[in-house]
């Protein structure tokens, strides 16, 4: 059969938002504006347009006990494609392995994470047992969204014999127009002389240890309203809302602090989060390990300071400070609160490159 379109992009897109889901709409949005013809999936909800669209496709998950099931409806997804792009990291390899083989599609699979090792590690058998033949694959294209994750990816028992792109995944908006935020944040915000934001996509963990910085953040602020301003707030947002377990812990926490009635609490997925970053002064991201984050480079289009922990190489312009060292961070807030915003610039240079890897597979 002949390929009526590109790419299929294996990632369901907002809602819910999340970092990476909001890459992937982008990506396909800009690419088809761009005339090329990709696709990609949305979650089987009421508030979702994009199943009228030809390109997208429910999502329905791949778990592994209903392989034998499951791989031919994605078989058949993936036919009108030319190449698959997996942006799940390394789950999923069988379903990958099978569509490159039987399907004759070209694989791309980025990493979104600097978590490589210990996935690799924690992976059931039948997964690492197809990951590592996609490791030997020549056929596959690996793309990691920092040089962490490229680090890590290439310590792995098994290396890819391909060679390993390192292509943040950021796609900036370039439309003028910025959605109103919610009247109660916003007042929030024109309230007090500055704000603070920060944002967690969920209560994830790492080796047991707080991913995104909940704990840390909520103490800095209590630093910063008993020793610099209480008219300085601070915009909490968690997206994922369904560990009320974890949401009531963080609350009672700030709460135990004294700051829980400071803070503004943004509980459940934002869209225009975009309009957030233009109207903060600062983004604090105190994470313990990470790939590359769109909110930042997100943050950095809108000219916003962003202060970020030292457990990775950070985009250029971001303040970094001490992972671990509270004091640090305080001191780089207290120091930049007051700074000026920059520019507002959005940055191409990673969907330019994106789009040079697809403009070489296609030719091909």
């Amino acid at each position: 059969m002949k390929n009526k379109y590109d790419v299929k992009e294996f990632c369901f897109v907002p809602p819910p938002y999340g970092g990476v889901s909001v890459y992937v709409k982008r990506l396909i949005d800009k690419l088809n504006l761009d005339n090329y013809k990709v696709g990609g999936f949305y979650l089987d909800t009421d508030d979702h347009d994009l199943r009228i669209s030809p390109l997208y496709d429910s999502w329905k998950w791949m778990q592994m006990h209903l392989f034998p099931i499951k791989i031919w409806g994605y078989l058949k997804i993936v036919r009108p494609y030319k190449i698959v792009h997996s942006h799940f990291s390394l789950e999923g390899m069988p379903y990958f392995w099978v569509i490159k083989k039987w399907a004759k599609k070209k694989i791309i699979i980025t990493v979104h994470n600097s978590m490589v090792s210990n996935y690799y590690a924690q992976t059931n058998v039948v997964n690492r047992f197809f990951l590592n033949r996609m490791l030997r694959s020549k056929d596959v294209c690996w793309i990691t969204v920092s040089g962490q994750g490229k680090e890590q990816l290439m310590s792995l028992p098994v290396k890819p014999i391909s060679p390993v792109h390192v292509i943040p995944a950021y796609v900036p908006i370039t439309d003028i127009f910025y959605t109103p935020l919610p009247a109660d944040m916003q007042k929030y915000i024109d309230t007090h002389k500055k704000c603070i934001a920060f944002y967690g996509h969920s209560f994830m963990q790492n080796n047991g240890i707080d991913v995104y910085g909940f704990r840390s953040i909520i103490e800095v602020y209590v630093n910063i309203v008993n020793s610099i301003s209480d008219q300085i707030g601070l915009v909490l947002c968690i997206s994922d809302n369904h560990d009320t377990k974890r949401l009531e812990e963080i609350y009672e926490y700030a709460k135990y602090l004294g700051v829980s009635d400071f803070i503004y609490w943004q509980i459940g997925a934002i869209d225009n989060i975009r309009t957030l970053w233009k109207q903060v002064n600062i983004y604090v991201r105190p994470t313990s390990t990470d790939g590359d984050s769109v909110a930042i480079r997100e943050a950095l289009d809108e000219g916003t300071i962003v202060i970020a922990s030292d457990v990775c190489k950070r985009p250029e312009g971001v303040v970094t400070y001490k992972f671990g060292d509270e004091k640090d961070l305080l001191q780089k807030i207290t120091t930049n609160i007051n700074s000026p915003k920059r520019e507002a610039k959005p940055n191409f240079k990673y969907y330019e490159m994106m789009k040079n890897i697809y403009d070489d597979l296609l030719v091909k």
